[in-house]
């Protein structure tokens, strides 16, 4: 027996100023899965909810300028009440899921890691340190993981990996996003744990950026958001997109659909 899953994730940059927005991306897409970062909302994660889906947080996915949750499709037939047994079980992540950075969820065929990975930010004393620490902890965990179950990374991971993921003339710069060490650090994560992008992997020319920040009139950016999946599930990605035309924000949401054996 064959499925498909499909699986969105989107810096919403505010929950609260884009939810009207993640509605209708729910009912364009019906995906299974919506993996959203920088929520930008502490106290009424609650009352964001979305017809025919379960939102799985816990205070650990609050984060001062950060924040993930996750809206799992309720399935057709169950009672949303009677759904808990079946739902995604959390793989906890404390040293990692500190003010919102990650989530781990077992989905059963598969583990799901919603990530905003933490910014290097050189204005900031420590950020740049406490981003390869980070680094550092979340390639074990995913090497870990991914030894057990095939397991899909999606998020904004604060990197442009290729010249081919960025509008800029320079691809070899030293800011967050661009400089060497993070890079070498994502190449080390994805030889370690056996992963693959999927969006590059099926198309390997194409420049299509995920976040815009000022520049989204001109439709030029950076591709920073991303789609990590391990290799054997290569052959069940039916496709992997950026949603360059929906919404309004710096960053657009991206899609993940693949088959899933069960």
């Amino acid at each position: 027996m064959s499925n498909k899953t499909t699986i969105i994730s989107w810096n919403i940059n505010s929950i609260g100023r884009r939810y009207d927005e993640l509605k209708q991306l729910a009912e364009a897409y019906n995906p299974d899965y919506i993996c959203l970062q920088k929520v930008r909302n502490k106290t009424s994660l609650d009352k964001f909810t979305i017809p025919g889906y379960h939102s799985l947080f816990t205070f650990d996915d609050y984060g001062s300028m950060s924040g993930v949750m996750i809206y799992t499709r309720i399935k057709e037939g169950i009672e949303p009440i009677l759904q808990l047994d079946s739902m995604p079980k959390r793989i906890l992540t404390p040293l990692l899921s500190a003010e919102g950075h990650l989530q781990v969820y077992d989905c059963g065929h598969f583990n799901l890691a919603n990530t905003y990975v933490p910014f290097a930010n050189p204005q900031l004393e420590g950020a740049e340190e406490y981003r390869k620490v980070w680094d550092e902890r979340f390639r074990k965990l995913i090497v870990e993981l991914s030894g057990k179950l095939p397991i899909i990374i999606c998020g904004d991971m604060n990197i442009v990996h290729t010249d081919k993921d960025t509008f800029e003339d320079k691809y070899i710069q030293n800011r967050p996003c661009f400089s060497q060490w993070e890079r070498e650090a994502f190449d080390a994560l994805l030889s370690e744990s056996n992963l693959v992008d999927a969006f590059r992997s099926i198309h390997p020319e194409e420049r299509k950026p995920s976040f815009y920040g000022n520049f989204r009139f001109l439709g030029i950016g950076n591709r920073i958001d991303y789609f990590l999946i391990s290799r054997s599930l290569l052959p069940d990605v039916i496709d992997c997109d950026v949603l360059t035309d929906f919404g309004t924000g710096q960053s657009a949401p991206i899609i993940l659909t693949l088959n899933e054996h069960g």
